[in-house]
């Protein structure tokens, strides 16, 4: 009796420092220990200028501690979060909005988080889920237009200093103490993190980057992060094209000019297997154009090169040739002979977009797009609101954690992030197809009104439309994605309703 006391005490124990452990190292904990490496102010010129403050620690450690540090964290997040879930806003969708940014956008945090139970530093966030983040067209005021720019800035200042540490790209850095922080790959090298660095580079040096993304309207305010920026560019240009350069031989395939088929690479769809995903080879594309775009001396593999230079047009077309699949209408979802075979799809080929891979203007490259649309429409993975990740689950393919605890979570779950990259592209299509305007308005009317009813800006939701959940999971609500609603809504706005 006495050894079962003792055994409960100490359960009792571990898990009240594991809650308290996990808490502490999320910055926007009940009471986080976390600090701010780096501090920006506005100076005299209107310009947001960027500090550092105290030094940033990389340990190095095994991987596996690193990931068992990672995985305790989320756990001592994901569990109390099911049980105890983000408090509503009340109000309307703007009013929600704006208590979102309160909370998601704060420059007295040292980086941007998802929501909820992701607390680490998630570097391929804004690049994906927070590409809107630096469009000054939806600003709610001067003082959300200038917290969102500061704590960007601060974010992907704390990306390049741990990127210069490691001396290679990692999906996330997880804080373990004050200063310190371990590199973590969930679960494995990821594909959109360098993509993520100069998304957001690109977005703080030019005040017409995401404009010429996702044309319409006009910028309420000028963008302020133009020297601090480009500051950023110059001083880490060394590790940033390194780390660049290392990774394109590592996952370029020499024979092929794809990502190998015979590695898996952590991305968007970061919990599901696959072998050289459409996606990936994307997002490598991008990386390197926007590199080459921010004067990085890129250097890609000899397949990728035409006088010692990266071939992006002769590179593109191969990924095109590769992965359009006539018959269904799609780009099939990865390289395996299952996809292949069976014609598979997954939402985040929607990439294509703010990746700025397919031109537009291009009647072949557009008619594409429009066929994948059309084979959202057939399939119905627009119902009751766009957009379904898959046609149906596959466990099989997931890592263990979502395998047994949320087999839906990328596969016939609601995603809001390419739901909005979805509306992005009808709305881009309107001038060549006016009814893609009447589409994109009848779900963005659904957004607007899950907002409302949830209270928030839902991370996905299952196959019926209710905000998704199992017996261990629910889904974030309080996401800063909503960036990306705001810049859809901002685009429909300006095509008129």
């Amino acid at each position: 009796m006495k050894k079962l006391l003792v055994g409960i005490l100490l359960l009792i124990g571990l898990s009240a420092f594991v809650m308290w452990y996990s808490d502490g190292t999320n910055p926007y904990g009940h009471y986080p220990f976390v600090s701010s490496p780096f501090t920006t102010f506005v100076d005299a010129q209107g310009n947001i200028q960027l500090k550092q403050q105290s030094p940033v620690i990389l340990y190095n450690v095994p991987t596996w501690i690193a990931l068992a540090i990672d995985q305790l964290q989320e756990f001592g997040r994901v569990v109390p979060n099911r049980f105890d879930p983000e408090k509503p806003f009340h109000g309307t969708v703007d009013q929600i909005i704006a208590q979102i940014h309160s909370v998601r956008f704060d420059p007295s945090k040292p980086y941007v988080i998802s929501a909820g139970h992701f607390g680490e530093l998630y570097v391929r966030n804004f690049g994906i889920f927070y590409s809107s983040m630096l469009d000054g067209r939806f600003a709610l005021s001067q003082k959300d237009w200038t917290d969102r720019e500061r704590v960007t800035l601060q974010t992907v200042a704390l990306d390049l200093e741990l990127l210069r540490q490691s001396g290679k790209e990692y999906t996330t850095f997880t804080p373990v103490s004050a200063n310190g922080y371990v590199g973590t790959n969930i679960y494995k090298e990821p594909s959109d993190s360098l993509f993520a660095v100069m998304w957001t580079l690109r977005a703080l040096t030019d005040d017409h980057f995401l404009s010429t993304v996702f044309p319409g309207g006009e910028a309420k305010y000028p963008l302020q992060t133009i020297p601090a920026g480009k500051k950023l560019v110059q001083s880490y240009q060394k590790p940033l094209t390194t780390a660049t350069n290392q990774w394109l031989q590592r996952v370029i395939d020499p024979h092929t000019g794809l990502i190998r088929k015979d590695i898996l690479l952590s991305s968007a769809r970061d919990q599901i297997m696959r072998q050289s995903s459409f996606y990936d080879n994307v997002v490598a594309w991008s990386s390197v154009k926007m590199a080459l775009d921010l004067g990085l001396p890129i250097t890609c593999p000899q397949i990728l090169q035409k006088n010692n230079s990266c071939d992006l047009v002769s590179w593109k077309q191969k990924i095109i040739t590769t992965f359009w699949d006539e018959q269904a209408g799609i780009f099939l979802d990865d390289h395996s002979q299952e996809s292949i075979q069976n014609h598979l799809y997954s939402g985040d080929a929607f990439v294509v977009t703010s990746a700025q891979f397919l031109d537009l203007s291009n009647e072949q490259e557009r008619h594409m797009l429009e066929s994948e649309i059309a084979y959202v429409q057939k399939n119905k993975l627009d119902s009751p609101f766009p957009l379904r990740y898959a046609i149906k689950d596959n466990p099989d393919k997931l890592y263990f954690f979502n395998r047994y605890f949320a087999p839906s979570y990328m596969g016939e779950t609601i995603w809001s992030h390419w739901g909005m990259e979805y509306v992005k592209a009808l709305l881009l299509l309107h001038q060549y197809d006016p009814s893609y305007v009447t589409i994109a308005q009848k779900d963005m009317d659904a957004y607007s009104a899950n907002i409302v009813k949830y209270g928030g800006y839902p991370e996905l939701y299952d196959k019926s439309g209710n905000i998704y959940q199992t017996s261990v999971y629910r889904s974030l609500l309080h996401t800063g994605w909503v960036v990306n609603f705001e810049q859809a809504r901002m685009m429909l706005g300006s095509e008129g309703k």
